[in-house]
């Protein structure tokens, strides 16, 4: 289970010393930690990588912010802690990928406009779930509709 996956990952890091690693695997089961407090439940899967995808989205939007205002030392930082918590993430898809789903999602909806765009982003993402980032889909959706 990811759960289990994410403390042993904490585990050897605090042994292994790596005190960057150890904060990013904290700050990732400490989110987890709130919703499932919040919820009074116990998360699954699904719920799990939701909120590391949330995380790394939340992460890589930084990064462009500190790049825009031309922090390089907080863009490194970042960096590092997005390639530990991508770790926890499935195999993200290709954006030859996402194109081949967003055609084949099109078609099978009969859209053609960007009136369409939300319904074809919806089925998209239920079926990509957490493997493939939002505004990637969106950039592919938009390449094929009016």
């Amino acid at each position: 289970m990811i759960i289990d996956k994410i403390k042993d990952s904490l585990k050897k890091a605090m042994k292994n010393s790596k005190r960057d690693e150890v904060l990013a695997i904290r700050n990732i089961l400490e989110k987890i930690k709130k919703i499932e407090v919040d919820s009074q439940k116990e998360l699954n899967e699904n719920e799990i990588i939701k909120i590391i995808s949330k995380y790394a989205k939340q992460l890589r939007d930084s990064i462009t912010q500190f790049k825009a205002g031309n922090r390089l030392d907080l863009v490194e930082k970042e960096e590092q802690e997005l390639k530990i918590v991508e770790e926890f993430l499935p195999q993200q898809l290709s954006n030859e990928e996402i194109d081949e789903i967003a055609k084949n999602v099109i078609n099978e909806l009969n859209a053609k406009t960007m009136s369409d765009m939300g319904v074809v982003m919806k089925k998209i993402m239920e079926i990509t779930k957490g493997t493939a980032d939002g505004s990637l889909i969106s950039t592919a959706v938009k390449k094929y509709l009016t």
